[in-house]
């Protein structure tokens, strides 16, 4: 066999055997799989990575959240002044610079680091606070309002006032300004003419009538009664026999014939006026449990200042949602002495002590007439119904206001001496956008 003809052999069964194709094959198939296995292992990092910045960033909000709720707690136990605009946390004075008071030094809560920036005080302006919270790398910064109602009068702003709610339904007719630390919420068609204001991250429907919307919480104060009311008050008017302390002895009329719990149940302390009765009253300071008028009318008498103030339910015996003022059917409460035309505008008052923690209500669900009060309950639930109308000013720990009634307030009408504390309140939050900026309060 010639030599040409070997080689060609050799060369067509080199090219044709397939011994020794196993190692590139696994080769191949162990990069392969290594490059899966990475992309996994890569993809199982950056998610890692994005649960770490998610819980940091969620962190740090909570810790700045933390640091703004600190520096309220600071600023109502040390609260700055005209004189001393900065107060540290501490309660040192600090010297402002620009507007703004020296930021304090990193805190820690829980793990996270925060700080906070408070705007230096200025008489009647809100007070910011720019809290910075830190976790895991991450920064967040969030801005919050604070406002003082430092001896504010409770009715100066707003004469309806609904602490935690206030609820229209059917039509009725709200011609004052109205404030609450919740919800306003009309569920028929009735109508709000004035200014509104609702709490922080709370609603409220638009004035039907010229008025802005406002947002703030404020706290209704307790009713401090006169001291010695127990003994020195005048109940003693509203019976002929009385052996009381009141020394003139003047008595209050009432139209119907008198009997042991007519117009004055001493067992109960309960004030009745019966159906087509009149009590007219003529005293000062009362001091009573409950008051019910049925059909009647309750008149306070010119050159008179009627206030009656209501016991706490505790001493009353009275139990949660019982009422402690009721007027229903065509009852009514009037002042002579309430005439604008010749420039008289006193009304009668009514003060509800209540407890936190045995509510009670005020049913005002009667009449068609006119009637003229001040009406302070903190802890109760108002509910004023029917197709009356109602001059003054009412707050209470909500109102819920149904039927056709009228209400509205008079600018002559004195308020009663009852202020707002100094504490500050929340008026609004907001998050930023950055860890920093100059001010600290840019890009809130």
């Amino acid at each position: 066999m010639d030599v040409g003809g070997k080689l060609r052999r050799r060369f067509r069964d080199l090219f044709c055997d397939e011994r020794g194709m196993a190692l590139p094959t696994a080769l191949f198939a162990m990069i392969a799989s290594t490059a899966l296995a990475s992309a996994a292992v890569l993809s199982s990092i950056d998610v890692q990575q994005g649960a770490g910045r998610d819980n940091g960033s969620k962190n740090a909000i909570a810790a700045a959240d933390a640091g703004a709720s600190v520096a309220l707690l600071r600023l109502n136990r040390f609260m700055p002044s005209e004189a001393h605009p900065c107060v540290g946390p501490a309660g040192e004075y600090l010297t402002p610079s620009a507007g703004w008071c020296p930021a304090t030094e990193p805190e820690s809560v829980g793990g996270s680091n925060f700080y906070y920036m408070v705007s230096a005080f200025e008489p009647d302006r809100e007070v910011d606070v720019v809290a910075v919270g830190t976790a895991a790398g991450v920064s967040r910064r969030v801005e919050v309002g604070l406002v003082s109602y430092h001896d504010q009068e409770v009715f100066a702003d707003e004469h309806l006032i609904g602490q935690d709610n206030i609820t229209l339904e059917g039509t009725p007719d709200v011609r004052t300004d109205v404030g609450t630390n919740g919800d306003i919420s009309n569920e028929g068609t009735g109508t709000l003419c004035g200014d509104i204001r609702h709490g922080v991250g709370k609603t409220a429907p638009e004035p039907d009538c010229d008025g802005e919307v406002s947002e703030g919480n404020k706290e209704l104060p307790e009713i401090v009664p006169p001291g010695n009311i127990e003994t020195e008050n005048s109940n003693c008017r509203l019976v002929p026999d009385c052996t009381g302390p009141e020394p003139s002895r003047e008595v209050d009329s009432y139209s119907k014939a008198r009997n042991s719990t007519r117009p004055w149940d001493p067992a109960t302390r309960t004030i009745n006026i019966s159906q087509n009765a009149t009590l007219t009253m003529g005293g000062k300071d009362y001091f009573v449990c409950r008051l019910t008028i049925e059909n009647g009318e309750l008149i306070m008498a010119a050159g008179s200042h009627v206030r009656i103030f209501f016991d706490t339910p505790e001493n009353c015996g009275v139990s949660a949602g019982e009422a402690q003022i009721e007027v229903t059917g065509n009852g009514t409460i009037k002042s002579t002495g309430y005439n604008p035309d010749e420039g008289k505008f006193d009304v009668i008052g009514f003060y509800v002590i209540g407890s936190p923690t045995i509510p009670t209500t005020v049913n005002l669900t009667g009449g068609s007439d006119t009637n003229e009060l001040v009406l302070y309950a903190p802890h109760s639930e108002i509910d004023i119904g029917g197709n009356a109308t109602w001059i003054g000013m009412v707050a209470g720990q909500s109102l819920r206001i149904h039927g056709t009634p009228t209400i509205e307030s008079d600018p002559g009408i004195s308020p009663p001496d009852i202020n707002y504390t100094s504490l500050w309140e929340r008026t609004h939050y907001v998050e930023c956008t950055g860890a920093t900026a100059s001010p600290p309060d840019a890009e809130c």
